[in-house]
């Protein structure tokens, strides 16, 4: 599985970095990341996707 944000469409708003901070962080341009990560737990990154305020972040 691959999690990506879009980046024109991301906020900021920091929603998946407090779902699940060891897998997005907010960096210097104001927008959200995907920590480069071998494994992640994708039950809670799913929940970041759908908590996404604006639907930016898509697990495939």
């Amino acid at each position: 599985m691959a999690v990506k944000i879009d980046q024109a469409t991301c906020i900021g708003c920091g929603v998946c970095e407090s779902i699940y901070a060891d897998l997005f962080e907010m960096q210097a341009d104001g927008k959200a990341h995907v920590k480069p990560l071998s494994e992640y737990d994708a039950s809670l990154a799913k929940d970041a996707a759908d908590q996404c305020p604006v639907g930016a972040i898509s697990v495939e």
